[in-house]
């Protein structure tokens, strides 16, 4: 965050001065902002982001809805997604989209479709949780599923042509005795994305798929070791890869306390959601076929809370990057769940101002591949991707939440709750 007693001025798209409060003389046409007594941040970045999802409970049906998704992560101050899984037939229109400034959203970053096992995740959770005239229909198109190397090899290609900025590889088991991605696959879909530039990243669960994607060559792990408590000896290990994390820790607490019921909505959910949406995670049925076919996972997941916060902060010690990503689904929305997932990185052991390095800086240099990123950071000559928040988040990360304006690419954007 930029120190108190200091303006900004910002010309196009970037920020052309900064200077001392008083001292730096803004051009006659311009519109000043009073930033007294709050802080002035970049964008936030959702580095595990999705746009083509809903939010509803898994008792319930909710369609996608892109153009909201986009609207609420704006709203909320996320400027930048990289959204690792978008299967949807206009991801990369809709990228495009965005870029070009015909459709109002944070910049994208996707991967197009996963590639997995066959009947591997996510093909096995949609076939339980959708409705059977969904599920036989959407199952199968949600990902590649790849049997062998020279499947991977194809599936790599064909990612390959579309115009992906990442391929994503998914080693995790969910459910636990869903098929997992081999080691001969998982390497040859990285090798094959690498010769057409293109980095990977995998969705890992365990320690065993974080050893098996590091050796692999992928670029990132999202999710994180979450289904284990990482043994001391083997942080350093992990440590050695130089390969950062996206925890996504919102999405297991949010899991973890499905059964529990009684979800309190945070500030920003409020005016980003319908509020008969968020009363229905406190309506649930007496039966829903996904937490009947995960009730034993849940619990499970539960009990390991203290394992995943302790191997973030352990990582993190040894220095593991940790990057924030939310994954938006079922019970985390687009852009406050970006918040939540701050919150918890923090009680994991980050300071205030490492988590929220790890939603700018960090995760733009890992985007751009460059120690000075063009976004994530308010520097002379940067994007002018903006956050001004009431307060000082360094000192209460609730602040972040307390947002007065949201600037995109320069541009001041109108903040307007839903229903209004």
């Amino acid at each position: 965050a930029i120190d108190r007693g200091l303006d900004v001025l910002v010309q196009g798209d970037r920020i052309a001065a900064i200077g001392l409060s008083g001292r730096l003389r803004p051009p006659a046409e311009a519109e000043v902002i009073d930033g007294q007594g709050g802080t002035l941040l970049p964008g936030l970045i959702d580095m595990h982001g999705h746009v083509y999802t809903a939010s509803a409970p898994p008792w319930r049906v909710g369609l996608p809805d892109p153009s909201a998704n986009l609207r609420s992560y704006l709203y909320s101050g996320v400027t930048t997604v990289l959204d690792p899984a978008d299967s949807s037939n206009d991801a990369y229109a809709r990228r495009d989209q965005v870029a070009r400034g015909e459709l109002l959203g944070p910049r994208i970053y996707t991967a197009g479709k996963p590639v997995t096992a066959p009947e591997g995740h996510p093909i096995a959770m949609i076939r339980i949780a959708a409705p059977w005239w969904i599920g036989w229909y959407v199952a199968p198109r949600s990902a590649f599923g790849v049997s062998s190397p020279d499947e991977a090899r194809a599936a790599a290609e064909e990612l390959a042509a579309d115009g992906p900025d990442f391929v994503k590889v998914i080693v995790d088991r969910i459910p636990q005795d869903a098929p997992r991605l081999g080691f001969e696959e998982v390497r040859t879909t990285v090798e094959t994305a690498r010769k057409h530039g293109l980095r990977s990243v995998a969705h890992i669960g365990s320690l065993e798929d974080a050893r098996d994607a590091a050796r692999a060559g992928v670029a990132l792990w999202v999710h994180g070791v979450y289904k284990e408590r990482i043994a001391d000896a083997a942080i350093p290990e992990l440590a050695g890869f130089g390969i950062p994390m996206v925890p996504t820790l919102v999405v297991f607490e949010n899991y973890a306390s499905a059964l529990g019921g009684n979800r309190e909505a945070s500030a920003l959910e409020r005016q980003t959601a319908p509020a008969e949406l968020l009363a229905s995670f406190n309506e649930r049925p007496d039966h829903s076929p996904l937490l009947d076919a995960f009730r034993s996972w849940l619990v499970e997941l539960g009990q390991l809370r203290p394992a995943w916060r302790d191997n973030v902060r352990r990582l993190h010690e040894a220095g593991v990057v940790i990057l924030a990503g939310s994954d938006p689904q079922s019970g985390v929305f687009p852009g406050p769940g970006l918040h939540r997932e701050l919150h918890l990185l923090h009680e994991s052991g980050l300071t205030r101002a490492e988590a929220i390095r790890a939603a700018t800086l960090d995760p733009a240099r890992f985007l751009t591949q460059s120690d000075d990123p063009d976004f994530g950071q308010v520097r002379l000559g940067t994007r002018a991707d903006l956050l001004l928040v009431d307060g000082d988040p360094t000192a209460d990360l609730a602040a972040l939440e307390d947002i007065r304006e949201v600037i995109l690419g320069g541009v001041r954007l109108e903040r307007l709750p839903i229903g209004e």
